[in-house]
């Protein structure tokens, strides 16, 4: 059961420990920033290839520890994966890490929205290849001409019928405009 114009979903949710959203314990609602909050995890991830919860330290908190406040350059490699080769002087990876931070703040109201969280992506791309080794010629579209080219958001109410197992369900979604 979703309420789209309050911008949250009612259902149950089952969530993998330590991607889900630190509000969702509280309020028992997913929204966008849940999403993002998630993302932010992911991120964390693929820069320390360590799990998410990793000898019952939350990787948030580990990473926090480790760069401690402000996040400065220094600090990068207590963090990164060493498997990756790549050092602090590595271009836009301060600004990944301070993206992935922020999108793991308490706080929903802190974090960015997934659109935000794209376009930092791109712009750090743009600015600062990650690996000058690579060929740094890449295409892309944007979050916003993805999202209206997609199926799912014809403006018209679809319903799919889902089934994970021997649990189906039923999934209505309408999207505004």
């Amino acid at each position: 059961m979703g309420d789209t114009g309050k911008g949250y979903v009612t259902t149950q949710v089952k969530g993998t420990l330590g991607y889900m959203d630190p509000e969702y314990y509280m309020t028992q609602q997913l929204t966008e920033k849940s999403d993002v909050y998630s993302f932010g995890v992911v991120m964390l991830e693929l820069i320390t290839a360590k799990a998410p919860i990793e000898h019952g330290k939350h990787i948030v908190r580990a990473v926090q520890e480790a760069m401690g406040d402000p996040i400065g350059s220094e600090n990068l490699d207590k963090i990164l994966d060493p498997a990756m080769g790549l050092g602090s002087e590595v271009g836009g990876l301060k600004k990944f890490v301070n993206l992935a931070m922020s999108c793991v703040g308490e706080s929903a109201a802190d974090r960015p929205t997934m659109g935000e969280v794209v376009r930092e992506i791109e712009n750090i791309l743009d600015s600062a290849p990650v690996n000058k080794k690579m060929d740094t010629k890449y295409s892309r579209s944007s979050y916003e001409e993805a999202n209206d080219e997609s199926p799912l958001h014809s403006h018209d109410t679809e319903v799919f019928d889902v089934s994970y197992g021997s649990f189906p369900f039923h999934i209505e979604h309408q999207y505004a405009n």
